[in-house]
């Protein structure tokens, strides 16, 4: 005859279910949350290479339509609001610069030849030299939504615009509209999952409404480069080659351990002050050099 399970040898069994479900449900969500934090820092890894190529392609442009006139450097120190009669000037962690080619506009960036009539005599191509339109530019009789420079001593020759560099300017002034400025924000970032003491960069072009671009800034340094090296000031623009770009970028949130974390080299500026409080937090350190060939 066969025999019933007792009350007690139930129990067993379930309590034994449950501990092995428990151990299931804790390996899932152990397993989980690292595929998610290293699906995070994946992204945010992404983040940053974009960030930081978007940066190194808009800085690259630095003179890209500018008249001769205006191909002087503010030095560290003064007052970047004064940038429209300078092409770039850098004060600590802020950078402002003059370049057709960084407003978010159709045609902004682009660039043709005119023939001896005024007219555009070439394919009109953007900063990065692919092919853009030029239907609303109103050559040869209208020059107001053109920049003409003479090809050789870059002098601005929009009245006549007659065998000329075309760089369009639309309804935008120029230069005012055309100063673009990258900074820290001096208030801490919004982001609960930011390091304390970060920053949120942010840019503005001309007087339009500045946009953050990237938060869990741990800092941000431009510096000049010149045919001497490394420079925080610049005498003379025909010794200026590039800028060195330098950020600290924070990537995922708090971790349960310390790590070490990267510093500044001499380049830029030498080391910053790191609180311990970022060691809990990875990051991601840049430090590239970017030519400047549109101020020769």
């Amino acid at each position: 005859m066969k025999r019933a399970f007792t009350l007690v040898e139930l129990l067993i069994v379930m309590a034994i279910l449950l501990i092995i479900g428990a151990g299931l449900f804790y390996a899932f969500r152990t397993i989980f949350r690292q595929s998610t934090t290293q699906a995070l820092v994946a992204k945010q890894e992404q983040d940053v290479q974009f960030i930081t190529s978007t940066l190194v392609n808009e800085l690259s442009t630095v003179g890209f339509g500018i008249d001769r006139s205006r191909l002087q450097v503010l030095n560290n120190g003064t007052n970047l609001s004064d940038v429209g009669n300078a092409v770039i000037a850098i004060n600590g962690s802020q950078i402002a610069f003059l370049s057709l080619a960084t407003r978010q506009e159709e045609s902004a960036g682009c660039w043709g030849v005119t023939d001896a009539g005024g007219n555009l005599a070439t394919q009109a191509r953007d900063y990065l030299f692919r092919p853009c339109t030029s239907a609303s530019w109103g050559l040869p009789n209208d020059t107001s939504k053109v920049v003409c420079l003479d090809p050789i001593t870059k002098q601005d020759i929009t009245s006549s615009c007659r065998n000329a560099l075309a760089f369009f300017v639309g309804s935008n002034i120029y230069p005012a509209d055309f100063v673009t400025r990258y900074y820290l924000d001096s208030s801490p970032t919004a982001s609960k999952l930011c390091a304390s003491g970060t920053l949120t960069l942010f840019k503005r072009v001309g007087s339009d409404t500045p946009q953050p671009l990237v938060d869990c800034v741990g800092a941000f340094r431009v510096r000049y480069i010149t045919n001497q090296g490394y420079a925080d000031s610049v005498s003379d623009i025909n010794s200026l080659v590039g800028i060195r770009l330098c950020m600290l970028l924070q990537v995922g949130g708090r971790q349960s351990v310390q790590s070490n974390i990267e510093n500044f080299t001499d380049s830029c500026g030498g080391s910053i002050v790191i609180p311990n409080e970022w060691r809990y937090y990875r990051w991601a350190k840049v430090e590239v050099d970017i030519p400047l060939r549109n101020i020769r």
